[in-house]
């Protein structure tokens, strides 16, 4: 996220919707399952990479994958936290011991996958083998910061034992896929199969959710097709209403409000620089909008040297020391790029004025937000002052030639001050913020390299930590789980090619209070304002370190006003306007 000047926004923020009513009447007659339409998403930029849940690294992706099977443990859409026989999971209920270490799940017995095999506690615990064998590049590796162990007991009982009883566990174990384990054991003799297999983008052969796999057509789309047989649809048994969900491949965003307008794509997400058109349509009734702190847009800075990437621990989980990154190895270089980003100018040149700075990735309607926690301002004469200090000096009296070093940490004096700074390709502010930051960089003696490259390209070099600076945005989850913070900065979540602490970050303090905050003996229990001071004061050091730099996270969406069934719950938050898409009724050219 980012964050804003004295957090004037917050009260719009928490006014989650402005909403206008649909035009296709709620009592007109309910079309039959499969027949009310199809719901076409767009995909920007880039194909999906991948089917396959343990494997997924990117949103598209899962954006797919999360459509086609179930989850494990689901969330309610009334109380918006983890509940019993949630639609679309399949745990039925579970019980914890006294010591807080082992949860024993039950597992529905109602539950068929497409090809008829019943889904059973094998497919949970084949994901969670394949997470931890260390022969598979999952993402989820973080799974593992609180899971010890997944055991089955029978078909549908499975027992999980945590490390430590932990106020997060609940969120790590929700997060373990649920897949159909006799096609994957087929498709996969060993773990290390999966990496890069061609079966990962085939048709999956067995799915469960309201929809089923029907093509992916790269440079195209992916296609859905109702699931009439969904037993959680939210009006009913089957009672799946659009014919399909197509994810369709759109070249850029400055394509996205034009096919809106068209009729072509259901819903979208407004390119920021076009959100007061999204305005102007939904008053004259052409529109829906529906804005929620959702994506978010930042800058990660790798601070380990991107030629030698290094995991964060040892076979022995002790700390590995990293080669510094020659430039952003020091915190002054990075603090000083902050101090260098006028915000304001950035806002009104690539988020059409309409974003808000934060200092920390938390959300601000999450219970461990802090208010009082200020962001970096511009403040050009600061970053020169810690580039100076830094080692970079300006030897020619011209602030927009690059800086070059003396005495500087970690390179040779004469070292130029430049750096690769990368963003997706097809992302209009993405790009237009990209040219910002280069502009604003530049006039303090940094020599940027700025380039829009392919999104899946992007992702591999974030994950391969072989960049120095890398804009994409990050999901934050739903429920936000503070916690979530290891999964970004935690030594255990830098692994090359897997992890998401591509930055390579580790500071000690930090790990200790997220040590803290997460435990329940520490916290009266898990209370949430004890958690929330110990997060604020992580977010500070986070904040002092700066790995990654925030930038925004106001997300807009503009649905179409012809959609029967359509609900809008903020409580959701980002899921407010999609929680029961299975039951939307579009009607078609009205």
């Amino acid at each position: 996220m980012n964050r804003f000047s004295k957090f004037v926004l917050l009260a719009v923020l928490m006014a989650l919707v402005a909403v206008m009513m649909p035009t296709f009447a709620q009592e007109e007659e309910m079309p039959e399952p499969g027949t009310g339409g199809a719901i076409v998403a767009a995909n920007i930029g880039s194909d999906i990479k991948t089917l396959n849940p343990i494997v997924t690294s990117d949103g598209s992706s899962s954006a797919v994958s999360g459509r086609i099977f179930p989850a494990f443990v689901g969330i309610s859409t009334e109380t918006a936290d983890f509940a019993p026989m949630a639609p679309g999971a399949i745990v039925k209920d579970w019980t914890i011991s006294e010591d807080g270490l082992v949860y024993t799940f039950t597992l529905r017995e109602d539950l068929f996958w497409s090809d008829g095999t019943p889904i059973t506690a094998a497919d949970v615990q084949y994901s969670y083998d394949a997470i931890v064998s260390g022969e598979v590049e999952s993402p989820l590796s973080y799974i593992s910061d609180d899971v010890a162990s997944v055991v089955t007991v029978d078909d549908f009982t499975l027992e999980i034992t945590v490390n430590s009883p932990v106020c997060s566990a609940m969120f790590n174990i929700r997060a373990i896929p649920v897949v159909p384990s006799h096609v994957y054991k087929a498709w996969f003799p060993t773990f290390a199969d999966m990496n890069n297999s061609r079966f990962n983008t085939t048709d999956p052969e067995a799915t469960w959710n309201a929809w089923t796999f029907r093509n992916f057509r790269p440079g195209e789309q992916v296609t859905l097709t109702a699931d009439t047989t969904y037993p959680d649809a939210t009006l009913g048994a089957g009672m799946v209403i659009p014919e399909g969900w197509i994810f369709r491949n759109v070249a850029g965003q400055a394509l996205l409000l034009e096919q809106f307008i068209a009729g072509e794509l259901t819903s979208i997400g407004v390119p920021a620089a076009r959100k007061a058109d999204a305005r102007a349509l939904a008053a004259e009734g052409n529109g829906i909008i529906y804005e929620a702190p959702g994506n978010v847009r930042f800058i990660a800075m790798n601070l380990a040297n991107p030629a030698n990437p290094q995991p964060g621990l040892d076979e022995n989980g002790n700390v590995i020391p990293q080669d510094p990154h020659p430039i952003l190895g020091d915190v002054r270089v990075r603090q000083a790029l902050y101090y260098a980003m006028d915000f304001e100018a950035l806002n009104v040149a690539a988020l059409g004025g309409e974003d808000y700075q934060l200092a920390s990735m938390v959300r601000p309607d999450s219970w461990a937000f802090d208010p009082d926690l200020a962001v970096y301002p511009y403040d050009p004469a600061m970053a020169d002052q810690l580039l100076t200090e830094a080692g970079w000096v300006d030897t020619d009296g011209d602030p927009t030639t690059p800086r070059v070093a003396q005495g500087a940490l970690y390179v040779a004096d004469g070292t130029e001050l430049n750096l690769r700074f990368v963003v997706n390709a097809g992302n209009t502010s993405q790009e237009t913020m990209g040219l910002v930051l280069d502009d604003q960089w530049t006039q303090l003696g940094f020599g940027i390299n700025f380039e829009a490259i392919d999104f899946n390209v992007l992702v591999d070099e974030f994950t391969g930590q072989t960049f120095e600076l890398s804009s994409i945005f990050w999901g934050l989850g739903f429920p936000a789980d503070p916690n979530g913070l290891r999964t970004l900065y935690d030594p255990t979540n830098d692994l090359p090619g897997a992890g998401f602490n591509a930055s390579s970050y580790y500071n000690a303090d930090f790990q200790a209070l997220l040590d803290k905050a997460n435990d329940p003996l520490q916290t009266n229990g898990c209370e949430q304002a004890a958690r929330a001071e110990l997060y604020k004061e992580a977010y500070a050091i986070l904040q002092a370190d700066a790995p990654w730099i925030w930038i925004g996270g106001l997300g807009m969406s503009l649905i179409q006003p012809n959609i029967g069934n359509f609900e809008v719950r903020p409580n959701l938050g980002p899921i407010g306007f999609t929680w029961n898409q299975e039951a939307w009724s579009i009607a078609v050219g009205e």
